[in-house]
């Protein structure tokens, strides 16, 4: 965009009222934090009234849109420790924040435009906070509130998945590049005879799309779900999902790499049977019989599996999902960070980025209903006696969830055992329940021997006092007492 075309666009601006929540107009403040916050709720506001972008203009009056002109200067002013202002709000504001400025001269006066496109996938933050406009103000996006709950209607929207993914396909090629006999098997429908017939159930649930010109384009959900080569179009390259085996505790000595490159209707399966296959098994008394049983809950890795696929952000165009297969533990991998707090995950109201996705993979029974996964997961953790599933999230690493092979109490770090505290009373929580000594020591697959249960007492007043769990009822005796966790 030229000079005369950014001053078009302030002359169209000032004639919007005051309140306009997507317009800020200031004549010189350039607090770098204030300016890292306005991107954030801007963005935000942008996507929450469903405008492609919103503006803040220097050299504009606030109250009476009076062109005046302004000093500052993007392009040598200063963040925080005088580091390059372009440099400090790139640290600070999430990665897929999305803004441009651009500076006029007219009539000897400067104008500063800061163009900031829509929110996409999830709010933009600032400092890992998220911000909106309330009015003319910037505050802070509250959790939980109606205009929170608001905006993720609209960042679900689903926007990648309806994105073409290939174009000007013809009728007769679309069986090449669509697996459409799985798409109807896995949903349980029978498929009509005539492939025009069939056509309309792939547009209907946004699979595919007619042009104009009749001939077809493939949406990115219909080649994510039933591609016959994820790989074939060009912007779904990073897709498919990788399961890689190590014959050690690092990546020193790889021993397979295998790519699922197919659709994830097709994929999930293949690679939760590859990756079984791949996990070790013990010998287990059971009676008077030895019976074998994978030292990993297959519940767990097939939900894991599900979610690493679910929730990543499609957007990213550097990481793939990924399953790691170490010696002793299974690291599943995705990019994007979690959409809700890790220590949130088994109780928060579920969000996800792929709402489309996600629907039609759990119609395919291909995953679990939303917001029931991780619940799923601790469970056959605690039913294996295993160490809690650790969670690591941000937004340049990605989401990792590790599990850890063993059942052993006494091999469990304090660490350890703390994580497994905190996730047990969460999933309690969960069933309307509360924590005890008891439900804690069978979580452990510990006897209710003296010696375990004062062991377990002292490991839940630590728990207590690093403020992870708190009494459900601080009147009850001691033999009474029952917990929850601390944000309960």
């Amino acid at each position: 965009m030229g000079e005369a075309d950014d001053m078009e666009l302030i002359y169209s601006l000032i004639g919007y009222p005051n309140e306009t929540e997507w317009i800020e107009f200031k004549e010189g403040n350039s607090d770098p934090e204030r300016i890292g916050r306005d991107i954030s709720a801007l963005a935000n506001v942008a996507a929450y009234l469903g405008r492609p972008r919103a503006y803040k203009i220097w050299g504009v009056e606030d109250d009476t849109h009076a062109l005046v002109g302004t000093q500052f200067d993007p392009y040598h002013a200063k963040g925080k420790g005088n580091q390059d202002l372009q440099i400090w709000l790139r640290l600070f504001l999430s990665l897929h924040a999305s803004y441009e400025f651009r500076c006029i001269e007219r009539n000897g006066l400067r104008f500063v435009v800061l163009e900031i496109d829509a929110a996409v996938g999830q709010p933009v933050c600032f400092d890992k906070a998220p911000f909106i406009r309330e009015g003319s103000s910037t505050v802070r996006l509250q959790p939980g509130s109606a205009k929170e709950a608001r905006l993720w209607e609209r960042l679900q929207a689903g926007d990648f998945e309806l994105k073409i993914a290939e174009r000007d396909v013809e009728l007769d090629e679309l069986p090449s590049k669509l697996d459409i006999d799985a798409y109807f098997g896995l949903l349980g429908l029978r498929r009509p005879t005539a492939l025009e017939d069939a056509l309309p159930f792939l547009e209907e649930q946004d699979l595919i799309r007619k042009q104009d010109n009749g001939r077809y384009s493939i949406l990115n959900l219909g080649a994510l779900l039933v591609a016959k080569s994820l790989s074939s179009f060009a912007g779904l390259r990073k897709r498919p999902i990788r399961v890689v085996s190590y014959a050690g505790k690092d990546v020193l000595d790889k021993t397979s790499d295998v790519t699922f490159d197919v659709g994830y209707a097709l994929a999930l399966e293949q690679a939760n049977r590859h990756l079984l296959s791949l996990l070790p098994q013990s010998e287990r008394i059971d009676g008077a019989y030895r019976r074998m049983r994978a030292e990993y809950p297959e519940r767990a890795v097939r939900e894991l599996l599900s979610n690493m696929v679910i929730h990543q952000d499609l957007s990213d165009t550097q990481s793939s999902p990924v399953v790691s297969v170490f010696n002793g533990r299974i690291v599943f991998s995705n990019p994007g960070e979690s959409l809700v707090p890790k220590e949130r995950m088994l109780n928060a109201q579920p969000k996800s980025r792929n709402s489309a996705l996600a629907g039609l993979l759990r119609q395919m029974h291909l995953c679990e209903e939303q917001g029931s996964g991780w619940d799923i997961v601790v469970a056959s953790c605690e039913a294996f006696h295993m160490a809690a599933p650790k969670v690591e999230s941000d937004e340049g690493l990605g989401t990792n969830v590790t599990l850890y092979s063993g059942d052993a109490y006494s091999r469990m770090k304090k660490a350890e055992r703390r994580e497994a505290v905190y996730w047990h009373a969460c999933l309690m929580y969960a069933r309307d329940d509360s924590m005890g000594n008891q439900s804690l020591r069978e979580r452990f697959g510990l006897d209710d021997s003296r010696k375990n249960t004062v062991a377990i007492s002292r490991l839940i007043k630590e728990c207590c006092d690093e403020g992870l769990i708190k009494d459900e009822d601080e009147d009850a005796g001691d033999k009474f007492r029952r917990y929850i966790p601390y944000w309960a």
